[in-house]
């Protein structure tokens, strides 16, 4: 989501931030996930996280808590990408094979 704001490459790890998401199933969990990391760089002046670290996973429940380390967006050290809106439910889907996941999201930009 991040890269199409910016080119990650550009984003140092200077601080951290922490969220926490909950849901009813795994689509809305993955929204609510994603969707409070959207909230973070909308409200805590433009923080854009380049690496992102599930501390606490409770998969039975739905709950989810991450830590996003990066750092506030600055015009002139990172390149501008489009400004994500919002995410969206549309063709949400996450595949699980073997223990992985795979994710499939649709953003509005």
């Amino acid at each position: 989501m991040f890269g199409y704001i910016t080119e990650l490459e550009y984003v140092e790890i200077k601080e951290s931030h922490e969220i926490e998401a909950e849901g009813t199933d795994m689509l809305s969990l993955l929204y609510h996930f994603l969707d409070e990391f959207l909230y973070l760089f909308c409200a805590d002046p433009y923080f854009i996280p380049k690496k992102v670290q599930i501390t606490e996973f409770d998969r039975a429940n739905y709950k989810i808590k991450a830590k996003g380390m990066g750092e506030t967006f600055t015009i002139g050290k990172h390149p501008q990408g489009a400004d994500v809106k919002a995410i969206t439910y549309s063709n949400m889907q996450v595949h699980e094979h073997e223990g992985k996941c795979e994710v499939f999201v649709i953003i509005d930009i």
